[in-house]
This record gives structure tokens, C-alpha cells and sequence, in this order.
């Protein structure tokens, strides 16, 4: 036998862990210092101050993670907005991170449930899959159920194998057709439903698609027109995404490359429409613009009160019915990776802006109303 004493014990986290966002520290404080302070709350599984890539200077924040969720919870209560570290102004922040603790990945739908079960009959069903947070039947106004529910689990391990085992797995009594079990939709997509519909009602329809295959004989026979040039991408329609490539771009060699760069933008949020993009230009074409383009003058809007859950993706979709989106960008914190709340939209034309602006402006999601608002000439010289 050696006789060496073995090292410590590299600590263990639960599987529902919760990571946490910590603002609001003082550029002094390093790990080192900053442990004290939340070991009273539990074992630390990891702790990282946060540092700029490229200057190494701290940026006032750090990610937080117990070994225990409880631990986490207890951290969040006693200091979040509640103590004011040495030389800040603002109260410390501690929260879960961006991908933490929505719930989005948590809460069920489940639908084809007989209408004579209540809720401790699905607290039953789905009891031995873990903790149960909320468990609500829906019903109609005279009480009777709706044949659906929502159950919230503690974790997102517990949700998915309730969904793994359960779906389609059997028919309750009374219902037409097998349980379903999947995700509940999130607040973000609630929210793009509910202004796609608004768009809708208003007139802002999409213009109907022109199959993809067809593409490359259509801006082929437009470039020989007079002026063709700009007009094959202003009047392509592929899948859901209206006139694809917006206004002219310098550098951009043919029609064929502006459809292929409109494409290329929207590929992410409709990867189903533009599949076969990948397939017909395996690599950009050279020459396109890398940086965020805007729209002609009377264009571009900036929209603020986004959902913190939106990206790039949802601010198209959610614009996308009233008219071609140049194109749409969500500011995130380069830090913390958190969307800031707000972005801008830029369309191809002044009709589009000024419908989007009447539709949007003051719409409501949750607390907060959107306030959508051209761009203004003094800021002109925002960086995007």
C-alpha cells in the first residue's frame, strides 16, 4: 500500500440542477472571493466568473451552479435584488440563466383524456415518473372537463420520460384516440400565433409560394428582361417567406446569387422550406454581404419589449405577414448570451414598415406592450 491520502472528492451535481446568472458584482471579486458568499446556501458545483475573450477584463457577472437544486432556490431567495455587494449601486442579481428555469422544457400537454378524469387521476398517471410541480385539468366554463391537461414536472429528465412511456401508449376511457403526451407550447409561441393571426385579420397576407425547383428557370427568364437584374429577387416567392432576397445588394453577381442569399438567410427558421438549398448551392457564393443590411429609407424599424425567449428567428416569423423582410436582428448581451429585449426589422418597402407599425405597435405579450417605431435619421450611425 502507497499510503497516499486520496484527493478530494470532485463534487456531484442532480440532474436537476439549476444554473444561475449572477449580475451585479464587483470587477475586484474573483472566484475565490466570490465562493464565501454562496457556500452558506449549498455546495458549489461550479462557479465561473465571466471574462471578456478578449481583453481577459471581468464583466461584472459570473454563472452559478450548485450541486443541489434546493441550494439554488435558497441562493435566488435570500439574495437576489436583496443585498448590494461593496462599491455597486444596484442590488446583486441572482436568477436562472436564459436556459434555465422557464419551464418551457418541463410543463405537458396532455390531451385524449377521458372526461371523467380529474386531476388526482392525472396526478396518478404520471406520479411515478418524478415530482409533480402543477398538475390542472382544463375545463369549460360549466365546469366540465375538456379532455386535456398541463403537468409540470420537476425536470426536464422526469418530463421526457413521462412522454417516452406514456404517449400513444394507451387509450383512456372515453376518448377517441390514443393519449397524447408532448411538450406544452411555449409563451413564444403562443405569442407568434397570436400576431400571426392578428396580421392575418388585418389583410398583411403572405403572397403564395413559388416551389423551389423553380427558382432557377424563373430568375433565369426575369434577368433577360430589361432591368432584370434587381427584379428576379423582388418578385421570387419561395415556401413562407414572401419576396426572399430584398432590395439590391452590391456585390451580389446575378438574380440566381440574390434568390440563393434570401434563402440562405431564412434556411434557420424554415429549415423544412429550404432543405433542398443545401443540396443546389452546397457553399454561399462569394461576394455576398456578410453584415446586417438594411432597407431603403422609411423602411427599417426598431421594435422594443421583446419576449427575453425571442431570436432572430421569431422576429421574422413574426414580421414576415406584412411584407419581404431585408432583414431582422434580436441584440443579445455578448456576456451573459441573454437577448436584450429589442431589435429591428428592416422590409423592402415604406407600405410594409407603416402596416407593421399599426399592427404591432402596442401589441400586448404578457406585462409588456411592443413598441415598433421607424428608425430615425440620428440614428443612422447605430452600430448593428
Amino acid at each position: 500500500m502507497s499510503g497516499l491520502n486520496p484527493g478530494p472528492a470532485v463534487p456531484m451535481k442532480d440532474h436537476d440542477a439549476i444554473k444561475l446568472f449572477v449580475g451585479q458584482i464587483p470587477r475586484g471579486l474573483d472566484e475565490q472571493d466570490l465562493k464565501p458568499l454562496f457556500e452558506e446556501f449549498g455546495r458549489i458545483y461550479e462557479l465561473t466568473v465571466l471574462k471578456d475573450r478578449l481583453t481577459g477584463l471581468h464583466k461584472g457577472c459570473a454563472f452559478l451552479t450548485y450541486c443541489a437544486r434546493d441550494s439554488a432556490l435558497k441562493a435566488q431567495s435570500a439574495l437576489h435584488e436583496q443585498k448590494t455587494l461593496p462599491g455597486m449601486n444596484r442590488p446583486i442579481q441572482v436568477k436562472p440563466a436564459a436556459s434555465e428555469g422557464r419551464g418551457e422544457d418541463r410543463k405537458l400537454f396532455v390531451g385524449m383524456l377521458g372526461k371523467q378524469q380529474g386531476e388526482e387521476d392525472v396526478r396518478r398517471l404520471f406520479q411515478p415518473f418524478g415530482h409533480i410541480e402543477e398538475c390542472t385539468v382544463l375545463r369549460s366554463p360549466d365546469g366540465t372537463s375538456k379532455g386535456c391537461a398541463f403537468v409540470k414536472f420537476g425536470s426536464q429528465g422526469e418530463a421526457q420520460a413521462a412522454i417516452q412511456s406514456l404517449h400513444g401508449s394507451r387509450t383512456m376511457a372515453g376518448a377517441s384516440s390514443s393519449l397524447v403526451v408532448k411538450l406544452a407550447d411555449t409563451d413564444r409561441e403562443r405569442a407568434l400565433r397570436r400576431m400571426q393571426q392578428m396580421a392575418g385579420q388585418l389583410g398583411a397576407l403572405q403572397p403564395a409560394p413559388l416551389p423551389l425547383g423553380a427558382c432557377g428557370a424563373y430568375t433565369t427568364a426575369v434577368s433577360a428582361w430589361p432591368g432584370g437584374r434587381g427584379r428576379a429577387a423582388a418578385h421570387l416567392h419561395c415556401g413562407p417567406c414572401a419576396p426572399l432576397s430584398p432590395a439590391q445588394s452590391p456585390g451580389v453577381a446575378d438574380p440566381l446569387q440574390q434568390a440563393y442569399a434570401g434563402m440562405h438567410h431564412y434556411a434557420a427558421a424554415y429549415p423544412s422550406a429550404y432543405a433542398p438549398v443545401s443540396t443546389t448551392f452546397p457553399q454561399q457564393p462569394s461576394g455576398l454581404p456578410q453584415q446586417q443590411r438594411e432597407g431603403p429609407e422609411g423602411c427599417n424599424l426598431f421594435i422594443y419589449h421583446l419576449p427575453q425567449e425571442f431570436g432572430d428567428a421569431e422576429l421574422i416569423q413574426t414580421f414576415l405577414p406584412f411584407g419581404a423582410v431585408v432583414s431582422a436582428k434580436v441584440f443579445v448581451d455578448r456576456a451573459t448570451n441573454q437577448s436584450k429585449c429589442f431589435g429591428f426589422v428592416s422590409f423592402d418597402n415604406p407600405t410594409s414598415a407603416q402596416t407593421a407599425i399599426q399592427a404591432m405597435n402596442g401589441f400586448q405579450i404578457g406585462m409588456k406592450r411592443l413598441k415598433v417605431q421607424l428608425k430615425r435619421p440620428k440614428d443612422a450611425n447605430r452600430p448593428y
